[in-house]
């Protein structure tokens, strides 16, 4: 009997860990061992589109524009049914002025205007070069070609064009994060990054942007988590210029070094700035829904599109437990061919887009979001409680099997609406398709009410209730905390509140 319980431990185990061959996966939807005897099904999550949605922290990479890399005004509606808030949009110095002193900003009006209309609020990259007082690049819009290093005249145009772009935009435009990407070399051309420059330029660009907007915020942007870059920007001064920190964390397995930097970053701003209240944002990062051979991420497969819910969905509810300010996902279309870098030549692209480009289909992100932003408005803030996913029951304690899986369980938390709100999963590589381990437990203790559990799927929808026995005692004892039972672990978040909390939200079933 032993042995049987032995081996059957070991197998749950086991199938976490074996990786797809890489190549195209067939994904098949993910599906919840729900409902059982101790959760029934109630109803579905109602959608809210952007307008309907007061505020939240949750973005879209609008990116590109500058190099009409995607046809906006075919996306604008789509994405507005989302209900994400925010969208980081750039505003193209080159696309701009093409003749000296001359400024047409009808595009970028289209793009910041159609958003507002539609509740989503437009953030700017402010970038890039001009050939007009850099001559001749070696792509044609200026991509990372920095205004420094090419004379006089060149950097008072660029004082020129931000003193427009920020008057022009005064009232609709209020956050404005300074280059992108600094800390490559790709984005920091013709010379190498180097932070104290990048700071000489963030300095110059805001104070024209404050003089125009007073209350405008500013902020700088590294690629990657936390790198050295970042440490000397904040060391050398840099914070006393910003508002904002923007980080592009790309990874594999989105819970890679995130607290861990999210504290270093945290340390770095009180240690060289303590007299700022600086904002951590996390302002582009994502998982492709294909990617092409030899892509730098080296995923084990090809990408899908659940995968890239999954991640989307772990991302954004890490940073908004940790308190990020804004949390950005990259992005809102596919690029189309054409895309160049800096120092020219074409980058081996993923598919990053909640929508595919020419087509413009929706990729299954796109109604998992619908699922989740209406959750997550301005009304969900991170509240520390104490709560564990207890597997138990699933991989049985006691015997010789690895306990990575109880490592990997993951719990954040928040209150909504004087309510706990819990988000658990486990962070297991979404390219392994695992599936639901069934039969686990959510043990937390009740500092803030919660009298009817229900049990949200944002990949489905779908809300279940909990049966009024199946909220127990641990180990009898009310006083040691209380226990969900039959509660599923998946590889992304599934939550559990208050029926209070979110009741607003749920559309019964029709009986």
């Amino acid at each position: 009997m032993m042995k049987r319980i032995f081996m059957s431990a070991f197998a749950a185990v086991a199938a976490l860990s074996a990786f797809a061959a890489y190549e195209k996966v067939e994904e098949v939807e993910p599906s919840l061992p729900l409902p059982n005897k101790q959760w029934e099904e109630i109803g579905r999550i109602k959608h809210k589109s952007a307008a309907e949605i007061a505020d939240s922290r949750l973005s879209v990479g609008f990116e590109c524009l500058d190099r009409d890399m995607f046809e906006p005004e075919k996306v604008y509606d789509k994405l507005a049914e989302i209900g994400i808030k925010w969208a980081r949009c750039q505003t193209g110095w080159s696309k701009t002025e093409k003749q000296k002193g001359v400024y047409d900003f009808a595009w970028l009006d289209s793009v910041v205007d159609n958003l507002i209309k539609r509740g989503i609020k437009p953030w700017f990259n402010v970038g890039f070069g001009n050939g007009l007082y850099m001559g001749e690049m070696k792509n044609p819009t200026g991509v990372g070609y920095v205004p420094l290093y090419f004379g006089e005249e060149c950097l008072q145009a660029w004082k020129n064009y931000i003193d427009a772009l920020s008057k022009h935009f005064m009232g609709r435009v209020q956050y404005f994060e300074i280059w992108n990407e600094a800390n490559i070399n790709e984005f920091w051309q013709p010379k190498k990054a180097d932070p104290a420059e990048y700071i000489e330029l963030v300095k110059i660009t805001g104070e024209i942007i404050r003089k125009n907007i007073p209350d405008a915020k500013i902020g700088a942007v590294n690629s990657g988590p936390y790198r050295k870059y970042s440490a000397e920007f904040f060391r050398l001064g840099g914070g006393k210029y910003v508002d904002f920190y923007a980080i592009h964390p790309y990874c594999v397995i989105p819970e890679e070094r995130h607290d861990g930097d999210t504290r270093a970053f945290r340390r770095l701003f009180k240690q060289y700035a303590p007299d700022r209240e600086i904002s951590l944002w996390q302002g582009e990062s994502g998982f492709g829904s294909d990617y092409p051979e030899g892509h730098y991420m080296r995923p084990a497969t090809k990408g899908g599109e659940y995968m890239q819910a999954k991640w989307t969905l772990r991302r954004f509810t890490l940073d908004l437990a940790s308190g990020y300010g804004l949390t950005s996902i990259y992005q809102c279309v596919d690029l189309k061919d054409g895309y160049q870098m800096a120092t020219g030549g074409k980058p081996l692209f993923a598919k990053y887009g909640l929508f595919e480009n020419n087509t413009y289909r929706p990729k299954k992100s796109v109604e998992i979001l619908k699922n989740y932003t209406p959750i997550f408005d301005a009304d969900t803030k991170p509240y520390a409680l104490s709560a564990a996913v207890a597997t138990r029951y699933a991989v049985p304690e006691g015997v010789g099997v690895s306990r990575l899986v109880d490592s990997a369980k993951r719990v954040e938390t928040f209150e909504r609406k004087g309510h706990p709100l819990y988000a658990f999963w486990l962070s297991e590589d979404m390219q392994v398709q695992m599936k639901p381990i069934a039969n686990a437990a959510l043990n937390y203790i009740e500092e803030l009410p919660m009298k009817n559990p229900v049990l949200i799927d944002p990949i489905s929808g779908r809300v279940f209730a909990c049966d009024a026995k199946n909220k127990r005692a641990v180990y009898g004892n009310p006083l040691v905390g209380y226990s969900l039972r039959g509660v599923p672990l998946a590889d992304y978040p599934l939550i559990i509140t208050d029926y209070d909390a979110v009741g607003d939200l749920i559309v019964p079933l029709a009986k």
